[in-house]
């Protein structure tokens, strides 16, 4: 064998590894995917942040941050976070690390009208205590803001309303996110003939706090095992692309909130999504 042709397969074999590793890296990357919880991990921090800062007379900006910090190194950290703007998608922060414990994304989001924000993070961490054996850590959390815009006052914003205006406020923008919602979700429940009243229902950005509401009767461990799995096809039929019966993807960007649907009865949870187009589709979990 002369040296020419060893050079050769050195060189094929060198392609196949450059495949094979960036392969590998771009599905760790796109993958959430829910093992078995490690009880002897959890998250020390975790949160959602939205603080408003005025830029001109007639916009400002959000400092949107998600962050948190686990009780130990992982194999792999990844947390994904969407920022709704009166009800409909307004961004998404994703990203992945290997061998931390602490993950940090921050983005300046700038709007123009008085608006009601939501946001929701979910912390993910892939644990390797042995080779070929997977365990997981997993924490949700969110964040919800009130932000008034008006070329006759400085920038007001608020969590919880504190004056009779901000009262007024906040009934007029949930109103309006309500609509925007509420005409998306009775479209698509319509659309799949779902009877509403076998379900129990929840907006997506109400999970970390109502978890126990919408997976009443399920007890703890199972219900972070529905969560995870949960995120898991949200993050790959949702996040990466809205999917659509044919195969192919819509931009998640403009979308209504998703809404959460659990029958415990037929043992499934339904969630429906609504494109910025107003195209409704349906991904559903057994239970």
């Amino acid at each position: 064998m002369n040296k020419k042709h060893i050079s050769t397969m050195i060189l094929a074999a060198l392609t196949i590894w450059v495949i094979v590793y960036y392969s590998t890296a771009k599905q760790a990357e796109e993958t959430i995917i829910f093992f078995p919880l490690d009880r002897n991990v959890s998250f020390e921090s975790a949160s959602t942040a939205l603080v408003p800062r005025d830029t001109s007379p007639n916009k400002f900006t959000i400092d949107w941050k998600a962050s948190s910090q686990l009780s130990e190194k992982a194999y792999l950290r990844q947390d994904v976070s969407l920022l709704y703007v009166n009800s409909r998608l307004a961004g998404i922060l994703k990203d992945w690390k290997q061998n931390t414990d602490k993950l940090e994304q921050n983005r300046e989001v700038t709007l123009a009208d008085s608006s009601l924000l939501k946001g929701i993070t979910f912390h993910y961490a892939e644990l390797q205590k042995e080779p070929e054996s997977y365990l997981s850590a997993q924490e949700m959390s969110s964040s919800t803001l009130y932000v008034v815009q008006s070329a006759f006052s400085k920038l007001q914003h608020f969590k919880q309303p504190l004056s009779d205006e901000q009262k007024d406020w906040k009934q007029t923008l949930d109103l309006a996110g309500a609509a925007v919602s509420s005409r998306a979700w009775e479209a698509a429940i319509k659309k799949f003939s779902i009877n509403r009243d076998e379900y129990r229902m929840l907006p997506l950005t109400e999970l970390a706090f109502n978890q126990d509401e919408l997976l009443e009767g399920y007890p703890k461990q199972k219900q972070d095992e529905i969560i995870g799995k949960l995120w898991e096809g949200l993050y790959k039929n949702y996040v990466l692309g809205i999917k659509k019966e044919d195969g192919s993807s819509i931009d998640p960007a403009g979308s209504t909130i998703p809404l959460l649907l659990v029958s415990k009865p037929k043992g499934e949870l339904i969630v429906l999504i609504t494109a910025a187009d107003g195209t409704p589709s349906l991904l559903r979990q057994r239970l």
